[in-house]
C-alpha cells in the first residue's frame, strides 16, 4: 500500500494555463512547486476561503524565490522590510523637497538631520543638497 496522499493535488494543466504558470515562475523566481502554488493561495483568498492572517502566511511562503531559497525567513522579513522602510523613508524626504520653500529655519534643521541618517537614500541626498545650497546663499547674503 502507498503512502497518504490524499492532501497531493496532481493538475494538469491546458498550454494557457501552463505558459502562464511558466511566466510567473521565470519573473519571480520561484520553484517549479511554488510557481503553482502562490495562484492557487491568491486565488483561494480572493474566493473568500482562506482568512487574511493566512493569506499573509502562505503568500508570503510561496513568494520566496530560489536564489533566497537558502535565506531564513527571519532574514528575508528583515530585509523586506528594510526595503519598505527605505521607500517609506524616501517618500517621506521627497514630500520634504516639496515643501520645502514653505518650512521654518528649525524645520529645515530638524530634516536635514534626518536626511543625514539616511543619506544613501535618493531625496535625502537631494535634501543634503539642497541644505548645502542654502546655506552658501546665506553666507554670501550674510
Amino acid at each position: 500500500m502507498g503512502a497518504f496522499a490524499d492532501h497531493a493535488y496532481r493538475l494538469f494543466l491546458d498550454r494557457t494555463l501552463y505558459l502562464a504558470t511558466i511566466r510567473l515562475q521565470a519573473e519571480r523566481g520561484l520553484g517549479k512547486s511554488y510557481s503553482a502554488m502562490l495562484p492557487f493561495v491568491e486565488g483561494l483568498h480572493a474566493l473568500g476561503y482562506l482568512s487574511d492572517a493566512d493569506y499573509e502566511l502562505y503568500r508570503n511562503k510561496y513568494s520566496i524565490g530560489l536564489i533566497e531559497g537558502n535565506k531564513s525567513p527571519t532574514q528575508i522579513y528583515k530585509e523586506r522590510s528594510r526595503a519598505a522602510e527605505c521607500k517609506t523613508k524616501n517618500r517621506y524626504f521627497g514630500e520634504v523637497l516639496a515643501q520645502w520653500s514653505t518650512l521654518k529655519e528649525k524645520s529645515k534643521r530638524y530634516h536635514l538631520k534626518e536626511a543625514e541618517k539616511h543619506k544613501t537614500l535618493k531625496n535625502a541626498k537631494l535634501l543634503l543638497e539642497l541644505g548645502v545650497q542654502e546655506k552658501e546663499r546665506l553666507t554670501i547674503e550674510g
